[in-house]
């Protein structure tokens, strides 16, 4: 079961859930879902304050990914 406390601080719109040492986000091709595992809890905690708790992905790769091709799409 997902830790709904943590799910909760999240922001970063492509967040889709999260269980164990797993963090799974909408993904860049159209509907699909990547997932990013962690080597541990510390990995991924330090992941989501750093960027998931952040409603502009913080520094995530892609995140600032999926927000470019958003962008393009306005275009």
């Amino acid at each position: 079961m997902a830790n709904k406390t943590v799910e909760a601080l999240i922001k970063c719109p492509f967040f889709v859930n999260e269980k164990n040492n797993i963090i799974a986000c909408e993904g860049y091709i159209k509907n699909t879902c990547m997932i990013t595992k962690f080597s541990g809890a510390k990995q991924k905690k330090e992941h989501l304050k750093k960027n998931c708790y952040h409603c502009t992905g913080g520094a995530c790769f892609m995140a600032m990914s999926l927000f470019a091709k958003y962008d393009k799409e306005d275009d």
